[in-house]
């Protein structure tokens, strides 16, 4: 399949996620035109050898940038572009990993250290962690950043 093609899996789970918050129809197509321009911003960032963490900010302040930009068009709040946008980007694969070692070192025998599983453990829950920052920062900076508008 090619590169391109796999950003686009990003709509579907940002759509499924815009439908679970109960984002208003007429806004679903903008929540998954934000979640596959995130998705490949950051995709951007790392074949550049960025880090996951940099891409992931520089995503969601993509993410945030649109969507203050749109809302304030459409004169709706902006979270319900960007937070459904930035959910297929949470890191669930290093939350996995890092809850795997962890009941990894629950199941060894006595004795044994298991240094190399808490290390695990330790870096991926470190860069969920990391992920999980960058994407609140990235969608809160427009806020945080911007003159202030008439927000909803």
């Amino acid at each position: 399949m090619a590169p391109w093609l796999l950003e686009l899996w990003a709509a579907p789970a940002a759509l499924g996620f815009a439908l679970l918050f109960n984002v208003p129809p007429r806004a679903l197509w903008m929540c998954g035109v934000l979640a596959v321009l995130g998705h490949a911003a950051r995709k951007l960032v790392m074949t550049l050898n960025g880090d996951i963490v940099f891409g992931t900010l520089v995503a969601a302040i993509l993410i945030g940038l649109i969507a203050e930009w749109w809302s304030a068009r459409r004169n709706e709040p902006a979270v319900i572009y960007a937070i459904s946008a930035a959910i297929p980007m949470v890191p669930g694969t290093y939350m996995y990993k890092a809850v795997q070692a962890l009941l990894g070192i629950a199941t060894l025998p006595a004795g044994d250290t298991g240094q190399a599983l808490l290390i695990a453990a330790g870096v991926s829950g470190v860069k969920a962690g990391m992920i999980v920052l960058a994407l609140a920062f990235g969608i809160a900076a427009p806020i945080l950043l911007l003159p202030q508008r008439n927000r909803n």
